[in-house]
């Protein structure tokens, strides 16, 4: 029982059959990857249940099978072990197997509604020897891997810190999410630090309440190794809040004890001044908007954090571009400008219109919709936010999912007022071909929804649809008339 004791130490269990106790080869909660020698851990999940496919792992070569409920032993040469919320103790599980690699990485955690991918990005050309973990992808130093879910499931986390150990990398820079934080997907990291963006309604179909959702983001912030080393967008009155509880690095423009502002911008580029400890200091950025601004303060206070010298970080920070999907311009060389963004909420899209309309010469062409199967009572408010602060608006689906598109915009159309600012297109492909052909010269058209996304969502099949192709395809079919 010594190897099993070893992987299950601090977690309650009990072995349902005791079949072999083997240097065991790896461990998965996926089937399909099974080899020889390996535990299975059977996931209980809300689409697929692990325990349906006990049989197909132990046909693999599967040794130990790891269970949230009594299930049936196929095998009395197999060990069955049950632990009460698998999932929840799944890290703890796999890091006392794989040796606890991540505390060998310096670790910090971005949490929030909004911001964290952009935040990430800023430190990985910050901290530059990192693994970066994501809404957009999942980087270990060179290695690239599509990102499947913000925050990756406990087991698979653990395994790239592995990997980014053997690869001498320092540090493990990651998005947390609310629903990370809940189901205890990083319940096995201790966190060097950590930052607040912001919190503005969200997933109000998984927490119900915002201050669920505020709950589940506060709790990275008990994971702090020390509770100082935090750094909170404290004009958000959450991000106060918790400040106001841990202390550490807060930020604003106004307030804070670390401060920015914008000095000058134009469609390319803006000068922003920061204030530390009394000291002034001037970077360029090509990450535009007052957003932008707080994205590199949280992230320049998460460098100070790890104990870098701002001027470093403000040195590296030089020729920083765009994030992918965030604030990307798509050009072909026509005369008007053209926008994808990840902008999925009712805040992300005020913030994004706003730092529009700060460098606008003509019209703001809007292209939006709305997600299927999630929040319902956001959809008005984007529309009033849209038709606000644009010229105007061309309405579209934004992964439908299993609902009826139709059913989806005729939520989004209530919020808006005046009937003869926007179009109804359901068609997202025609919608982005309307709205680059009513484009004239000076004018801005955001596409925004989907971001750095390459497909939609349609009943429960992902089609292929980039709002960056398809946009450059119409512009193109424009320039060539």
């Amino acid at each position: 029982m010594e190897n099993i004791k070893k992987f299950l130490e601090n977690v309650e269990y009990k072995v349902l059959n005791f079949g072999n106790d083997i240097e065991y080869t790896g461990m998965e909660y996926d089937s399909r990857k099974i080899v020889d020698g390996n535990i299975f851990a059977a996931l209980d999940g809300s689409v697929v249940d692990g325990h349906n496919y006990i049989k197909k792992a132990i046909s693999l070569g599967a040794k130990c099978i790891l269970v949230s409920k009594n299930v049936e032993i196929l095998d009395k040469n197999i060990t069955y072990i049950l632990v009460e919320d698998l999932r929840l103790h799944l890290g703890v599980i796999t890091s006392n197997f794989y040796n606890w690699p991540q505390r060998n990485l310096k670790v910090i955690g971005v949490t929030g509604t909004n911001g964290k991918t952009t935040i990430t990005y800023i430190l990985d050309k910050i901290l530059k020897n990192i693994m970066r973990i994501g809404t957009v992808e999942y980087k270990i130093g060179d290695e690239i891997i599509p990102a499947p879910n913000t925050t990756p499931e406990s087991m698979d986390l653990v395994k790239m810190c592995k990997k980014a150990v053997a690869k001498n990398i320092e540090y493990l820079v990651m998005e947390v999410s609310s629903h990370a934080l809940e189901m205890g997907r990083v319940d096995m990291l201790d966190f060097d630090a950590g930052i607040f963006t912001n919190l503005t309604p969200e997933h109000m179909d998984y927490h119900k309440t915002i201050e669920n959702y505020y709950l589940a983001k506060r709790k990275l912030f008990t994971k702090l190794k020390d509770n100082k080393c935090g750094v909170y967008n404290v004009e958000d009155a959450y991000g106060k809040k918790l400040y106001d509880e841990f202390d550490g690095i807060g930020y604003g423009e106004k307030i804070g004890n670390l401060r920015g502002k914008i000095v000058s911008v134009d469609n390319i580029k803006q000068e922003i001044e920061i204030t530390y400890k009394g000291e002034n200091y001037r970077i360029s950025s090509g990450l535009l908007g007052r957003f932008n601004l707080m994205n590199n303060l949280g992230a320049i206070g998460g460098g100070i954090q790890l104990g870098l010298d701002i001027e470093m970080i403000l040195e590296r920070l030089k020729g920083l571009k765009g994030v992918p999907g965030r604030f990307e311009t798509v050009d072909r060389g026509q005369d008007f400008m053209v926008v994808v963004d990840y902008a999925h909420t009712e805040d992300a899209l005020k913030n994004i219109l706003i730092a529009l309309n700060e460098i606008k010469k003509g019209k703001i062409i809007t292209v939006f919709g709305c997600g299927g199967d999630r929040d319902t009572t956001k959809r008005p408010k984007m529309a009033e936010t849209a038709e606000l602060l644009s010229d105007f608006v061309v309405l579209t689906s934004d992964n439908p999912r299993t609902e009826d598109p139709e059913t989806i915009l005729d939520d989004v159309e209530k919020g808006f007022k005046d009937n003869k600012d926007y179009i109804r297109v359901t068609d997202r492909e025609r919608a982005i071909e309307d709205a680059v052909s009513m484009a004239n010269e000076n004018d801005i058209i955001l596409i925004a929804g989907k971001g750095h996304e390459n497909y939609q969502i349609i009943g429960r099949e992902k089609i292929h649809c980039d709002d960056r192709e398809i946009a450059g395809k119409y512009i193109e079919n424009k320039l060539n008339k």
